[in-house]
């Protein structure tokens, strides 16, 4: 899967502090004071942004098949998430970061509970991204950051509708509903909060690619605790024979 948003842009430059002037009077909003503040509101969720997308990486999976473009995001310098599909089958991954590096992969674990997988790398990944501490609610605005089509990182706007049955009918975990345009490529991509927080990760999306269906970050944290069980594993997951 892949998005379809709008490639990232230049960080924005914070605009000029309001010239102080006279006081309000006492209940009175001072429309200077209140457009400063929703300016470093949006400063601050810009920069909770910026580090999902630095977080973000393209995930190309090499099998017996042919080669299968994915997405994921880091958790810490050596660890990232992706979906089970993604690495499936595979002979060899590769893991490209924002800035261009390649990183070799020590192996991956994928999880029962739901489309997902953890995946080692040798060299240190340059950014990490939270996890949020509860699913979200419908209505919440939320961001995909991923590769569209395995091309150029970029990030799609979105809404949060409800958690629903699994659509695809494979796992009994619930799953994120979310109205954002999605595509092949985007499997594994992070839906992050307006604090740059990890909420769910991207698995499915509908043929009209106005709908994005999540893995929810509390079943999300549920198969990272299983993982750590499983780590001495890691490396036998992802060297199939051909």
């Amino acid at each position: 899967m892949a998005l379809a948003g709008a490639l990232v842009a230049g960080c924005a430059l914070l605009p000029p502090a309001p010239a102080a002037g006279p006081p309000s009077p006492a209940g009175v909003a001072d429309p200077a004071l209140e457009r400063a503040t929703a300016a470093l509101a949006a400063a601050d969720a810009g920069t909770a942004l910026r580090t999902a997308v630095r977080a973000s990486v393209r995930v190309r999976s090499i099998g017996c098949e042919g080669v299968e473009t994915g997405s994921g995001f880091a958790l810490d310098e050596h660890t990232l998430v992706t979906n089970a599909h993604v690495v499936s089958g595979a002979e060899r991954l590769q893991v490209d970061t924002w800035d261009g590096h390649q990183l070799a992969v020590t192996g991956s674990i994928a999880a029962t509970v739901a489309d997902l997988a953890v995946v080692r790398t040798r060299e240190a990944l340059p950014a990490s991204v939270p996890l949020a501490g509860a699913d979200p609610d419908g209505g919440e605005a939320v961001t995909v950051v991923g590769y569209p089509r395995g091309e150029a990182l970029a990030r799609a706007a979105g809404v949060v509708t409800a958690l629903v049955d699994d659509p695809l009918g494979a796992s009994s975990a619930p799953a994120l509903q979310v109205e954002a345009r999605v595509a092949p490529g985007s499997s594994g991509s992070a839906v992050v909060d307006g604090g740059g927080a990890v909420v769910g990760v991207v698995y499915a999306g509908a043929t009209t690619g106005e709908h994005a269906y999540a893995v929810p970050v509390s079943v999300l944290r549920e198969a990272l605790d299983a993982s750590t069980s499983t780590s001495d594993r890691a490396a036998s997951a992802t060297t199939p024979a051909c």
